[in-house]
C-alpha cells in the first residue's frame, strides 16, 4: 500500500497523466470531460506556445501500480515580471479522497519550485488565464462546461489540510432570455449605437472573423490586463488561439462592435454548449466525440459566454448591451434561452452589471488558493 510518486517523463507517462482525470470522474455526471487531445497540446512544450517563458514538471502518485493522483508546477516567467515577485503556480491537481496524496504530491511540487527560488505559489491555475482555473467550491450539482475545471467537493478540505488561504474567488451565473428580453437589450444597444456612432459588423465567414483575429486579441489584452492571473497574449498565443477555437464559432454567436473608422471597438464570443458532447465522448474525440461535438454546434438548448472585451472609451456608455444584443438574438436564431456566463471575478462589479437585464441567478463559486513557501 506504499505510495509512490514518479515524474511524467515519457509520452506514456503524459497520457496516463490526462487520462487519470477521465478515470477519477468516470461515474460523475456533471463534469465536462476535457478532451485528451486538447489536453496533449496545452501539456505539450512543442505543442503549446506558453511554454516559451513557462518552466514547468508534472508528477503521479502511484498506489500498487494504480495512478491515484496527479499535478503540474509551472513557473510563468511572464507573471513573475508583472507581479514582480518570485511566484509560482500548480494546477491538474487531482486525487483519490486521501490526505496522504495530495500531502505527498504538493510536496514534490512545493520542492521543486522551491528549488527554482519560488516564495509563494497560487492554483489551481494553468500556463496563463485561457486555461482552467479555480477550485470548484459551489454548484457541485450543476453540469460544468468546457471552460471551467470541475472537481469533487472534497478537494477544498484537502487544499485547507496544505495550508492554503483564499488569494480570489470567481463567481458564475446561469442567464434566461426570452422575446421580451430580447427587445429590451435590442432597445438599450439601438439607444447606445445612435448616441456613439456604434456599428455591429456582422461577419459572412468563419475567414472574415478569423481575419481579424489580431485586432480580437488586442483588444482582449488591453482589457484584461488588470484581471487576476491574465498574462498578455503574444503573436504566437494569438495565432494558437485563432487555430484552436475561432475555427469553431457560429456566426449568430459572436458579436464584434466597431466605431465609425471600423476600429474594433468591442467583442463577445460565445458557443452553443458542449458539455453533452464531452460527457459522451469521455475525453476521446474519434470516433464518437467529433460526431457529438458537431451536433452540439448544430443543436443545442444552452450557450456558453467566453470573452467579451470592451474598450475602455466605450465601457461606461452601454457597449455591453451592444454585444448582449447580438448574442442574445443570434441564440434566439437557434432555439437557445439559457446561458452560463463562466467565470468573473466576485469584485468585477462592471461585468456584473451586464447581468442586471437579464433574469440570473449566481450559481457556482470558484477560488483559486495562495500559499508562501517556507525555504527555512
Amino acid at each position: 500500500m506504499s505510495l509512490e510518486i514518479r515524474e511524467v517523463k515519457s509520452s506514456s507517462d503524459l497520457k496516463r497523466f490526462i487520462s487519470f482525470y477521465t478515470k477519477l470522474y468516470r461515474k460523475n455526471t456533471q463534469v465536462a470531460f476535457p478532451l485528451h487531445m486538447d489536453e496533449l497540446k496545452t501539456l505539450k512544450h512543442d505543442k503549446n506556445p506558453a511554454h516559451q517563458f513557462c518552466k514547468c514538471k508534472y508528477w503521479l502518485a502511484y498506489r500498487n501500480k494504480q495512478v491515484v493522483g496527479r499535478i503540474a508546477a509551472i513557473i510563468n516567467t511572464k507573471e513573475q515580471k508583472i507581479q514582480e515577485k518570485q511566484i509560482g503556480r500548480f494546477g491538474w491537481f487531482d486525487f483519490e479522497d486521501d490526505l496522504s496524496i495530495s500531502s505527498k504530491l504538493m510536496e514534490t511540487a512545493l520542492e521543486w519550485l522551491k528549488q527554482n527560488s519560488i516564495i509563494a505559489v497560487h492554483g489551481p491555475m494553468g500556463f496563463t488565464d485561457m486555461d482552467r482555473q479555480g477550485l470548484l467550491l459551489k454548484g457541485f450539482q450543476r453540469k460544468g462546461t468546457m471552460a471551467t475545471i470541475y472537481n469533487y467537493p472534497y478537494y477544498e478540505k484537502h487544499l485547507l489540510n496544505l495550508a492554503f488561504e483564499k488569494s480570489v474567488d470567481w463567481i458564475e451565473y446561469e442567464l434566461q432570455t426570452d422575446e421580451n428580453i430580447a427587445q429590451k437589450m435590442g432597445s438599450l444597444a439601438q439607444r447606445c449605437k445612435d448616441r456613439n456612432n456604434l456599428t455591429s459588423l456582422k461577419p459572412k465567414s468563419i475567414k472574415e472573423v478569423k481575419e481579424m483575429a489580431p485586432d480580437i486579441f488586442k483588444l482582449i489584452n488591453e482589457c484584461y490586463k488588470d484581471l487576476y492571473g491574465y498574462i498578455p497574449l503574444n503573436p504566437d498565443q494569438m495565432d494558437y488561439y485563432t487555430k484552436a477555437y475561432l475555427s469553431f464559432v457560429n456566426l449568430n454567436l459572436i458579436s464584434l462592435v466597431v466605431d465609425d473608422d471600423k476600429k474594433l471597438m468591442g467583442v463577445g464570443i460565445s458557443l452553443p454548449s458542449f458539455t453533452q458532447a464531452l460527457q459522451k465522448a469521455k475525453g476521446k474525440l474519434f470516433p464518437r466525440g467529433a460526431i457529438q461535438m458537431l451536433k452540439a454546434l448544430k443543436r443545442n438548448n444552452r450557450l456558453d459566454l467566453y470573452l467579451i472585451a470592451v474598450d475602455s472609451k466605450y465601457q461606461n456608455k452601454g457597449a455591453n448591451a451592444i454585444i448582449m444584443s447580438d448574442i442574445i438574438n443570434g441564440a434566439k436564431k437557434m432555439g437557445i434561452y439559457t446561458a452560463e456566463t463562466n467565470i468573473e471575478l466576485e469584485d468585477n462589479k462592471q461585468v456584473q452589471s451586464m447581468w442586471r437585464f437579464v433574469p440570473h441567478e449566481q450559481h457556482k463559486r470558484r477560488r483559486c488558493y495562495i500559499k508562501n513557501i517556507n525555504h527555512e
